[in-house]
């Protein structure tokens, strides 16, 4: 690999991005493959960097070399999964003993879906309305501390949730998960 620019990759004012993933997909699948073991990790990243470069090689001057981009990029998604991991991992610690012998894998899986929706529709709808969604649910802020902490009314608040609730039922539904109305 010689030192490739952003301009190597350009076909008709736009990026090649197969030729890109072609030229760097085993560099960076054996850089990370040293980092994670976890080999679905190891592709979500490889999909990440790529799409990462693609939304921002246009901020990107034409003879930006390409390599050490990429290498940069990869290097903070693999310190994202490591406090990712770190995260979940002091979440187990604390929880061990609270965890029940009798798991219902089924239910643990569906779950995981769930969860995979409700992410999915969260990255999908405005921030304003995802922290809004954040603070009640996750963080259990009440609706009149969201209002004083964003400085909008009580009402705003609530019409938000109910319109953010009922985009994540709709997400739900469509992928077979029915809650009523």
């Amino acid at each position: 690999m010689k030192n490739e620019t952003i301009e190597d990759f350009k076909e008709n004012e736009k990026l090649n991005v197969e030729k890109l993933i072609n030229s760097y997909n085993s560099y960076i699948y054996k850089m990370l493959k040293n980092s994670i073991s976890n080999e679905l990790d190891i592709q979500e990243i490889i999909s990440d960097v790529f799409l990462i470069f693609w939304k921002n090689y246009k901020d990107l001057d034409n003879n930006t070399i390409v390599k050490p981009y990429l290498i940069g990029i990869t290097k903070n998604l693999i310190k994202k999964k490591y406090r990712e991991y770190s995260f979940k991992i002091e979440n187990l610690e604390r929880y061990e003993n609270d965890i029940p012998y009798n798991i219902c894998i089924e239910n643990l899986i569906e779950d995981k879906e769930k969860a995979k929706i409700l992410s999915d529709s969260l990255r999908n709808i405005k921030a304003l309305d995802r922290e809004i969604f954040i603070k009640f649910y996750y963080n259990q802020n009440k609706i009149k501390e969201i209002s004083k902490i964003l400085n909008i009314s009580e009402a705003k608040v609530k019409v938000i949730l109910y319109r953010t609730r009922k985009k994540i039922k709709k997400s739900l539904k469509e992928r077979g998960y029915d809650y009523g109305k």
